[in-house]
């Protein structure tokens, strides 16, 4: 008997830690778009990814777009993924460490663009999916985003790999839809610890967030915790990253409602 009870109790406990919020707000808004991610780029060339004219391309071909926020040194909140600027921009240094005038020039020569200068090119004409990245502070970010978008009556939402990021808007700004980030892939050590890694593999930091949604990777969503959610709570599901048609098919069988795509044309936008 004493077996039968712990048993019910680690069931309660973990279903407690993988529940998304069961007061969701209005998702219309969402509904019935693919995302581009970061933008309808060509993978850093002519077209880099977050730039104004990936974004400006989305809005054309009628996608609506995914994009990563960050505060540089002096507090300007910009449009872009990674924490160094070497990938995308070829200087060896982070982000964070740099004033907003001083940011090196994008492949296409152009700036990386503030985030209020892409709400202001976008306009409402297309769904925006806003992550809020940890560099600098999680919480410190979620709150600059949060700021800007207080101005901005186009559809969007936000999301975090950070439970911080959105535990932030689930305090201060509840009724904005916000989304817990996950991946079922392989531990890579040099991102996170193996703790972190675990629990958001598994979604126990729904805790922190209680998203609206859960945008996980595909097809590397074989997980139960992700199938527990699927079947108990039936939450909003946005998917990342479709580099297929294959994958988007297979995405939308799974029930994926905001499906986000990149480096491929899918059919209803061929």
């Amino acid at each position: 008997m004493w077996i039968v009870i712990i048993l019910l109790v680690l069931i309660a406990a973990y279903l407690f830690l993988i529940a998304p919020d069961k007061n969701s707000p209005d998702t219309a808004h969402l509904n019935g778009w693919l995302y581009a991610h970061r933008g309808l780029h060509d993978g850093n060339v002519n077209v880099p990814e977050n730039s104004m004219e990936a974004f400006r391309l989305a809005v054309e071909k009628g996608c609506g777009m995914e994009l990563d926020v960050q505060l540089t040194r002096d507090g300007q909140l910009v449009v872009h993924h990674d924490g160094s600027l070497k990938r995308v921009c070829g200087v060896d240094k982070n982000l964070r460490d740099v004033d907003f005038a001083d940011l090196p020039l994008l492949p296409d020569g152009s700036r990386i663009p503030l985030f209020s200068e892409v709400l202001a090119m976008v306009d409402g004409r297309a769904p925006i999916i806003v992550e809020v990245k940890h560099y600098g502070g999680a919480a410190k970010v979620a709150k600059a985003a949060h700021e800007v978008l207080k101005g901005y009556s186009g559809p969007y939402c936000v999301e975090s790999f950070d439970p911080t990021a959105m535990h932030y808007f689930r305090k201060n700004a509840p009724e904005i839809v916000r989304g817990q980030l996950a991946s079922g892939g392989e531990w890579n050590k040099k991102e996170l610890n193996y703790v972190s890694y675990f629990a958001l593999k598994h979604l126990l930091v729904n805790v922190l967030s209680r998203p609206h949604f859960v945008a996980y990777s595909v097809p590397t969503d074989k997980v139960l915790s992700v199938w527990l959610m699927k079947r108990v709570f039936k939450p909003h599901l946005a998917c990342w990253t479709v580099r297929s048609q294959e994958v988007l098919d297979y995405s939308r069988k799974q029930g994926y409602e905001y499906p986000i795509f990149e480096l491929f044309t899918p059919k209803e936008h061929a």
